[in-house]
């Protein structure tokens, strides 16, 4: 039996998207042996948790606007926060959109139209607005490869056959499902992902859409611990952009998957890591708390410093000094970190910097459960 594996999802050349079956095996049975036990992680709570902060943080982020949790909670509590307008629409538009796909089932040409319409609201230009038919484009769009302006543009799907080609995508959407186990579910979800994204049906916005509704997809078929797939992205962007680039070359979307399961699989060993810490803790965290924990075990950063440079990355930028006192004091009042010494250099006038590290009473957890942590590297 040949382990190709067609959709009925056409590239603009005409061909079958496609991936090979075979590739993917072994890192699917990584995956759910992550899962064997977790039943936490299979639940609507913990995909609501998840979806109302951190991955309403990283569905952004993979489109490079730093939103700190702290400031995503006040905003949803419509509370007065000193940030930009835009800044507020983005978390606003994607906390609506969420609260749709979790109160909404049939996902189709309608119910597309009006998710889309609370993730676009206010963010789209009126030259665009202009160009928007009853439910697509109907002029051609252009998408950057990464942020290179040097080089020649991928073109979306001809606008002239959005209608036909939409409404193939739905079906597949829609297709008799019976025999699909969660794992076939995750796969469908991320072909869902990819494309969307491939034939970019409106002129901005496509990114968050398509993630968005593969989670809808997701929760559709209460397949939860997958919900975590956006944090994924965001801690390897990079790759998330040449797998794609690489997947609409000839429609192999093989190391697409392949990528999206390798990259969930080691936010599933992190929420783990850190569900078992929390029992283990002896102070309550807060999602700060757990926010830098989880930048950490990203990066292993070395030192106070390097894990306040890790915290630049994904959030606006603050002084390094404050940085310390709200985000890396209490962990270490806490005793979730601890110092082994301090550096030449000073994160404050009084206050040097340190090499910081885990305690270890939180390292020992099942190693079969965080294959791709590298705990060894806080001991």
């Amino acid at each position: 039996m040949s382990a190709i594996k067609k959709t009925d999802l056409k590239t603009m050349q005409g061909n079958q998207l496609f991936y090979n079956e075979e590739v993917l095996k072994s890192y699917e049975e990584e995956l759910l042996a992550v899962l064997e036990g977790q039943d936490y992680m299979k639940t609507l709570a913990f995909a609501k948790k998840m979806m109302m902060g951190q991955e309403i943080k990283s569905n952004n982020a993979i489109e490079g606007i730093k939103d700190d949790l702290s400031v995503i909670e006040e905003v949803i509590r419509k509370r007065k926060i000193p940030i930009r307008e835009e800044e507020k629409i983005r978390i606003i538009n994607l906390y609506h959109g969420y609260q749709y796909i979790l109160s909404h089932k049939e996902i189709n040409k309608e119910s597309l139209k009006e998710l889309y319409a609370l993730l676009s609201h206010a963010l789209l230009e009126e030259k665009d607005l202009r160009r928007m038919g009853p439910f697509y484009r109907e002029a051609p769009v252009y998408i950057l490869k990464g942020s290179r302006l040097d080089v020649e543009p991928y073109k979306g799907f001809e606008h002239e056959k959005l209608d036909k080609t939409m409404e193939q995508f739905f079906c597949y959407v829609n297709e008799n499902e019976e025999s699909k186990n969660t794992m076939d579910v995750f796969i469908k979800s991320q072909i869902m992902h990819f494309y969307f994204v491939y034939v970019h049906p409106y002129f901005d916005v496509n990114g968050r859409t398509a993630r968005t509704l593969s989670m809808w997809y997701l929760l559709n078929h209460q397949n939860y611990p997958y919900i975590t797939f956006n944090q994924a992205i965001a801690f390897a962007k990079r790759e998330y952009e040449e797998t794609i680039q690489k997947g609409r070359v000839v429609g192999d979307i093989t190391l697409f998957l392949k990528y999206m399961l390798k990259q969930v699989e080691k936010e599933l060993e992190k929420e783990y890591f850190l569900h078992e810490l929390s029992k283990k803790a002896n102070a309550s965290l807060t999602k700060e708390d757990l926010q830098m924990i989880l930048y950490l075990l990203s990066y292993g950063s070395k030192t106070a410093k390097d894990l306040i440079m890790i915290y630049h990355l994904y959030n606006e930028k603050r002084k390094i000094s404050e940085v310390y006192d709200k985000r890396i004091v209490p962990l270490l009042e806490k005793e979730i970190l601890i110092s082994k010494g301090e550096t030449k250099s000073y994160l404050k006038s009084d206050v040097p910097n340190f090499f910081i590290t885990l305690h270890p009473a939180f390292l020992e957890v099942d190693p079969a459960k965080v294959k791709h942590l590298k705990l060894e590297r806080f001991l």
